[in-house]
């Protein structure tokens, strides 16, 4: 884009840039090229006709005065003197060409009558014409030079008597020698002396046909030089003249034609921007021109006004729709959150049991997904879980999920078991189905006491299952056909025992399809390493492992699935009562932390003193995480707390933040005055002071900090 817009230039600027002036120096400089590749033409033709025709009047003396000699006189006999005293010459001599004895050698010859005659008869001849000399010559192929024999000039300073000699180029003497009678004889070249002359002759002969010497005139072309200057000055002033009154003309015709027509549509798009930004009525900005050029510009115009009347319509149109999308953007909106209110979302879930925990999450490919899972105690000693996948996405998928999630529940809760409640549901479906949608389903019902837990499959994925001392593995379970698809299947069951220690991962295929720009999938494999490699952390931790591993595979790439995983942790009756929580380490969650731990120490009669004293631990430690661990973002931490049967409460915080030892801070001087202690170590430090114990480890990228108390 140019530095200097044309809307902003002042009005000399614009002048300068417009098409009449354009248009106008085009002109200029189209006709300035045009008359001098004319001039030059025309000044070679002029030059080459006026030469001609000097040349042509040279040629015709030079015939003429060769005529009249051949009738009074005999050239031959002096011709031939001249030339045989001449080539009698040694070459030394003729160095000495124009010397008294040289010029002595030939005297006698100018006192003889004929010679008087023909120098006569020369200077009668020149007087009658415009050439510059008349002479009689000789060209001599020896010495490269032609001889003069008789010489017309009266001057004797500029006369050259018998025998002178100028050189001359081979090339014009083997013309003049050469000569086979037809056309004009004649050769022109530029002499030091004279300037550029043409020198036109003819032959004169003996009657065997030998050429016995040349009749020779010469032209001055320094006429033609003044002719082509005066040509050259009058073609140009009347060039000059012609050149500005065609511009002036041509430009008056653009700016009639052209210029005006498209300033005017220039002026009617910016006045309908202008009205646009107002909110103006509509006005015909365009059609009220009137421009009949009957060319592009006319058009252009015509184009201009029927784009004005399909924009008025597509703004109205695009109205009618900006609503229509802002109702549906709502209702969208409305309906992830009643789907997201479905789903159980508080977490931890069951706060009040130590037998086990559970999380899970649904990541929507759309504004609502067709994924859903959900868990609750059917009883005091039974815990229903479920997670499915509905065929398609979006709103009708969104529908479908919520009715199969409520029968699910529905017939769960009746006392039936995973199978039948299968079985049921899927007779429920397929008795109205008019869309045939079908959905995938994993239910299955833990009893907590002895972790037996029973499940049954209709076509969903695999569950993964990890023992107290192993890691993760795929359970293939029995498959059934899934619910919607045809009636009358009994579906399957099957028992997995769940020891204390184990935990169970359930997803949707939305994990294991995950696709990356190189349209690789995700993967089963890729995901049992995810898992495994926080298999030993909580559950928390573990979804957020699958989760960062899918996001670091697909990168930027949009997901077509929706993306949904569950995950339990079992600990069996009695086999631990630590309750887990995970937080945003933010200062604004230390209150919501310290009443979750509060609860927990309560419950287990803890004095007054110690919770207080746990209160404050509580305080500096997840305010020293959310300050400094991932400055200047936020991160998360997580926090458990237990109680054991010896009354000895224990609180770890675990964050991912920058490695961190607390512990290694050197402990203030108490015994100084606030003004004299350094600043810091002091929260720490009451830490230490006030804790039966406290240990640090950098553990799988995480900082971990074990505190202990006697409650």
């Amino acid at each position: 884009m140019h530095d200097k817009n044309i809307k902003r230039a002042n009005s000399a600027y614009r002048k300068h840039r417009s098409l009449s002036f354009r248009t106008f120096r085009a002109t200029i400089i189209g006709a300035i090229l045009l008359g001098t590749v004319s001039l030059m033409i025309g000044i070679g033709l002029y030059a080459y006709a006026l030469s001609g025709q000097y040349i042509g009047a040279a040629f015709n003396l030079s015939r003429t005065t060769s005529s009249v000699l051949s009738k009074v006189t005999n050239v031959n006999e002096l011709a031939d003197m001249v030339m045989d005293r001449f080539r009698r010459l040694p070459q030394a001599e003729l160095k000495n060409a124009g010397s008294a004895a040289y010029r002595e050698y030939f005297s006698d010859i100018a006192e003889r009558e004929d010679y008087k005659l023909i120098s006569s008869i020369l200077g009668d001849m020149l007087e009658s014409s415009d050439v510059y000399s008349l002479y009689l010559a000789m060209y001599d192929r020896e010495s490269l030079s032609v001889v003069y024999i008789v010489d017309s000039e009266k001057d004797p300073d500029v006369k050259c008597y018998p025998g002178a000699l100028d050189p001359v180029s081979e090339e014009e003497m083997e013309r003049f020698l050469s000569w086979d009678g037809t056309g004009r004889l004649y050769n022109a070249a530029r002499t030091e002396k004279f300037g550029w002359l043409a020198t036109s002759g003819v032959p004169v002969k003996d009657g065997n046909g030998e050429i016995k010497a040349f009749v020779l005139a010469d032209t001055s072309l320094k006429d033609v030089s003044v002719g082509m200057g005066r040509f050259f000055l009058q073609f140009a002033l009347a060039m000059l003249v012609v050149i500005n009154a065609i511009g002036f003309a041509m430009a008056a015709y653009m700016r009639k034609r052209i210029v005006k027509p498209i300033n005017s549509i220039a002026l009617a798009a910016e006045q309908y921007i202008v009205d646009r930004k107002m909110n103006r009525e509509k006005t015909e900005h365009f059609s009220k021109l009137e421009i009949s050029t009957g060319d592009e510009v006319e058009n252009l115009y015509l184009i201009m006004a029927d784009m004005e009347k399909e924009l008025d319509k597509y703004e109205s149109n695009l109205t009618k729709i900006t609503a229509e999308k802002e109702r549906i953007v709502t209702e969208l909106t409305l309906a992830r959150r009643i789907q997201a209110n479905m789903l159980p979302s508080v977490f931890p879930a069951f706060p009040e049991r130590s037998e086990f925990d559970i999380y899970a999450t649904m990541t929507p490919a759309k504004e609502v997904g067709g994924d859903f899972y959900d868990f609750y105690l059917i009883d005091e000693n039974h815990l229903g879980i479920v997670i499915a996948d509905v065929s398609g996405k979006g709103i009708p998928a969104a529908l479908f999920m919520m009715v199969s999630k409520i029968l699910v529940k529905n017939y769960a809760m009746a006392g039936k078991s995973p199978s039948e409640v299968l079985t049921e549901v899927n007779e429920r479906i397929c008795s109205n189905n008019r869309e045939e949608m079908f959905v995938t389903v994993w239910f299955g019902i833990l009893d907590i006491p002895n972790g037996i837990l029973k499940a049954a499959n209709a076509g969903h994925e695999y569950p993964t299952v990890k023992k107290p001392d192993g890691s993760f593995e795929i359970f293939k379970d029995n498959h059934s056909f899934v619910l919607g698809g045809m009636s009358g299947i009994k579906y399957k069951e099957y028992e997995i025992k769940l020891e204390p220690g184990s935990k169970l991962f359930l997803y949707t295929d939305g994990v294991t399809e995950a696709t990356n720009g190189k349209k690789e999938l995700f993967g089963t494999e890729r995901m049992i390493d995810a898992l495994n490699e926080k298999k030993d952390d909580s559950i928390y931790d573990i979804i957020a492992s699958v989760h960062g591993a899918i996001k670091g595979f697909v990168k930027d790439e949009p997901s077509f699935d929706d993306i949904t995983m569950l995950c339990l942790s079992f600990a069996g009756k009695g086999g631990g009562n630590e309750k887990t929580v995970t937080l945003d380490a933010t200062v604004e969650n230390i209150g919501p932390l310290t009443d979750f731990v509060n609860a927990e120490l309560e419950a287990h009669q803890c004095s007054v003193k110690a919770q207080m004293q746990i209160d404050v631990v509580i305080d500096e430690i997840f305010g020293n995480i959310a300050k400094y661990a991932y400055a200047p973002d936020v991160g998360q931490a997580t926090v458990s707390v237990s109680v054991d049967d010896a009354k000895t409460a224990t609180l770890i915080f675990a964050d991912s933040g920058k490695p961190y030892d607390p512990l290694k801070a050197e402990d203030p001087d108490t015994t100084l005055s606030a003004e004299e202690r350094k600043i810091g170590g002091l929260g720490i430090f009451l830490v230490k002071k006030t804790m039966d114990d406290v240990r640090y480890e950098y553990k799988n990228g995480k900082n971990i900090l074990t505190i202990k108390k006697n409650i």
